[in-house]
């Protein structure tokens, strides 16, 4: 916390200050109980980011006149129980994000730096269990599976390095954001779409990756291979008595012969005070000539104590193929601020 109080007097020094400067996050505890697929053991630990992972940041934004706005932001994942910073490979100071640009309410908004990438907002906005790295099926069939799904290496981080990204003004309900990353030995690209109306939602997202990013999680797959790609669709309707969603995407690396198809339906379920939420997602992946199906259901309530906080139950079950089954039970309190 003392390095975020020096920052936040620096930026005040250079003239920040005068700017519409904001401090946000997410604190996320509890415990869970987790028996990996295949293991003939479950681990019970303390969690810190159960069903959104921790984070603090900084966010600004500087009026210029005619619509137009300088904005930056940096972020960082945080481990609440040692009060550590996470990350992948390299734990990275502001590894969930750390740009700035200029954004015009007519033309769009083009931002510079680490970026999530166009899977990551169509992939968490798409179902029950949201960005829950720890619980959710969706979640774990794209990015850092514990089941072992090979193919969640292709999607590979949720953001990426040295970005340049334009995300259009939203016109009839649509927003296109697309993106290019620049890394040694290849480029990052790709586009989303989503689209909100009513009580309708609907997505589209496709990407070309072709370097790890510095804080991934995943084993760098990308030296001396062709560039892996991944394509998405998604919808979602509220139906008053249910929200429900619906997920299909494809992840490929021809010289890895790697391919993952994997589908998703989730809902989540007014009651009382909060919502039940209900998630199964399927995996059909297929290296060289294996081809390996990974089944994940997950179910939970949400309870509400206030618009910022929240408690939360859930439990899980995941099931691979030649596998005995996986489980997991979880628990823990959420405070956004």
């Amino acid at each position: 916390m003392k390095k975020f109080a020096i920052l936040f007097a620096l930026l005040a020094s250079v003239g920040l200050a005068r700017a519409e400067v904001s401090m946000f996050g997410t604190m996320d505890v509890g415990f869970s109980d987790v028996k990996a697929p295949g293991s003939t053991s479950s681990q019970t630990a303390f969690t810190s980011g159960g069903m959104t992972t921790s984070n603090i940041g900084f966010q600004g934004k500087e009026n210029l006149g005619k619509g137009t706005s300088a904005v930056f932001e940096l972020s960082s994942f945080v481990n609440v129980g040692n009060g550590a910073l996470l990350g992948g490979s390299t734990v990275n100071t502001f590894a969930r994000s750390s740009f700035v640009g200029l954004s015009n309410n007519a033309m769009g908004t083009v931002t510079l730096g680490r970026q999530i990438n166009p899977s990551f907002l169509p992939t968490v906005l798409f179902n029950a269990y949201g960005d829950s790295s720890a619980y959710s099926p969706l979640w774990h069939a794209t990015y850092f599976g514990r089941t072992g799904n090979p193919t969640t290496q292709i999607f590979n981080d949720t953001a990426w390095d040295n970005s340049v990204a334009f995300k259009s003004p939203t016109v009839g309900g649509a927003t296109v954001t697309a993106m290019v990353s620049k890394g040694t030995g290849g480029n990052n690209s790709g586009v989303n779409v989503l689209y909100f109306k009513g009580d309708l939602g609907l997505t589209a997202y496709t990407q070309r990756t072709e370097v790890n990013s510095s804080g991934s999680f995943q084993n760098n797959i990308f030296t001396a291979n062709e560039p892996a790609t991944a394509t998405g669709f998604g919808a979602s309707y509220d139906l008053k008595v249910a929200k429900v969603f619906a997920t299909w995407q494809e992840g490929k690396d021809s010289s890895l012969k790697m391919d993952g198809k994997t589908t998703q339906v989730s809902a989540l379920i007014p009651m009382g005070r909060g919502n039940v939420m209900a998630e199964y997602a399927t995996s059909r992946s297929v290296v060289g000539a294996t081809a390996t199906k990974y089944n994940e259901w997950a179910l939970g309530y949400d309870y509400n104590l206030s618009k910022k906080a929240d408690l939360y139950v859930t439990a899980g079950r995941t099931s691979v193929t030649h596998l005995a089954d996986g489980s997991s039970v979880g628990a823990g309190l959420r405070l956004r601020f």
